[in-house]
């Protein structure tokens, strides 16, 4: 094991202060998970605008908003080598800008009645390349808050980029819900979409100079100053030796689990209590809203407790608790939203309301404790000059390409198996909950616990 000293920047006037560095990189992180949940929340909407008026297209948009997902891998490749070869500072910086013009331009495309197929193509395009950004910008906005923080610290720290995936989803919310007040149904269907994506661009620009303030990560540029920096860093990731084993572990112990626990507990729910409780849209955006904020804290809060007892211990007990939770609350939701059965949208009293909050609310928890202590754990699992790329091709293997696929596999499997009334509503939970089996048994049996490692370590970490 070769170990360096604790770093110290050499310049100490280009010391960057925790509190900023939390701020401009919570900033950006939470504007681009903005961006990404944006067209997943408006996927009826695009449906109508983007494909053909003849039946019903909302599988294929989904397909289209999930193409996010599946391109992540290979942005994380592309990011991570500027990131472990250039700098961290410099490749989330980049990130934010893709994502920021992506999001815009979306909110331009004209609609499938004015320029046929080439509505869809175009979005599919602008999926693809946020999913390019977001590959980079998640992992090395951890990165570099872990790389300023106490050794301590870092679950503590690195939460509050876990909590922007809440808040960015309920800014969406927000800016979605105020939206649809403000006009007719008609009105924000035929244009008034369009004014959440233009919105983006204000709060990306804004980021983007916050950001440009940041001096590079001490650890890296120590790593630099030393010349370790690795000028192969995808090469160096899967030929160093036990590295391709840890990315297969931070996959299947915990990122792709977590990922489809955080899709089920928001957007799968989102779309069962719209598609099958038959909910009006404005009680499921009320819910999800509500639950949303209740939930936001405890995603800082689980990073935090896994400083003091671990990141293995926490993580596993949340996702224990949503195997549990996950068939459960979905059980409850059609039996409190719509125990009678009926076939049209319908309202329910305020009673039901706060059932299906509170139900909702609690497996959200139980995501956060998934989603908490996960940055830390995935960023110390791996050596300082290869670590963006392992962590950003494991984090967007597992987050992006499996556990990302959960919405539109969810549905795709709804829609494709015959079984029984009383299973059809359920049968696509299945794919959650084998994720989240598979995870409990990695990470109780094979998952090294990271929480006291040295980031300095550039050892591959093995038990």
């Amino acid at each position: 094991m070769t170990t360096t000293n604790e770093i110290t920047p050499s310049v100490k006037e280009e010391k960057n202060d925790i509190l900023t560095v939390i701020i401009a990189s919570s900033a950006g992180t939470l504007i681009e998970w903005y961006d990404m949940f944006l067209a997943i929340i408006m996927a009826s909407t695009l449906s109508v605008n983007f494909f053909a008026a003849d039946g019903s297209h909302f599988l294929e948009t989904l397909a289209v908003v999930a193409s996010s997902f599946m391109i992540r891998p290979i942005g994380s490749l592309i990011f991570g080598s500027i990131g472990d070869r250039i700098g961290r500072k410099y490749s989330f910086l980049l990130s934010l800008i893709i994502m920021g013009a992506s999001t815009f331009l979306i909110g331009c495309i004209p609609s499938f009645a004015s320029i046929g197929w080439a509505a869809p193509i175009l979005l599919l395009v602008f999926r693809l390349l946020q999913g390019l950004a977001i590959s980079g910008e998640y992992a090395g906005a951890v990165i570099y808050v872990a790389e300023h923080a106490p050794k301590n610290r870092r679950g503590f720290y690195t939460g509050f980029i876990q909590a922007t995936v809440p808040l960015g989803l309920l800014i969406c919310l927000l800016v979605v819900y105020l939206v649809q007040s403000s006009m007719s149904a008609e009105d924000f269907i035929s244009y008034g979409w369009r004014i959440p994506f233009l919105l983006s661009s204000v709060l990306v620009v804004l980021s983007y100079f916050a950001r440009k303030k940041l001096h590079e990560s001490p650890v890296f540029e120590e790593l630099k100053k030393q010349g370790k920096t690795s000028k192969s860093p995808v090469k160096d990731a899967f030929k160093a030796k036990g590295n391709i084993a840890l990315i297969f572990k931070a996959i299947f112990g915990g990122n792709a689990a977590q990922s489809t626990v955080m899709q089920t507990s928001l957007f799968v729910t989102l779309f069962f209590l719209q598609r099958a409780v038959l909910l009006p849209e404005t009680t499921v955006l009320l819910i999800t809203t509500v639950v949303t904020f209740c939930s936001a804290y405890f995603y800082q809060y689980f990073g935090h407790l896994s400083d003091k007892i671990g990141r293995k211990k926490v993580l596993l007990g949340g996702l224990i608790a949503s195997l549990i939770l996950i068939p459960t609350a979905f059980y409850l939701f059609m039996e409190i939203g719509n125990p009678d059965g009926l076939t049209e949208i319908h309202e329910i009293n305020a009673s039901a309301t706060l059932q299906l909050m509170g139900i909702s609310f609690l497996l959200s928890v139980a995501g956060a404790a998934t989603y908490g202590p996960l940055g830390a754990f995935m960023l110390e699992l791996f050596p300082t000059n290869i670590r963006y790329t392992s962590m950003g091709f494991a984090q967007n293997m597992g987050n992006g390409l499996v556990g990302g696929a959960t919405t539109f596999v969810t549905e795709l499997i709804k829609t494709s198996f015959i079984v029984s009334a009383v299973m059809a509503p359920y049968i696509g939970l299945i794919y959650p909950l084998a994720i989240v089996v598979i995870a409990i048994i990695v990470n109780a049996f094979f998952v090294p616990e990271t929480y006291q490692r040295d980031l300095t370590d550039d050892s591959i970490s093995d038990d």
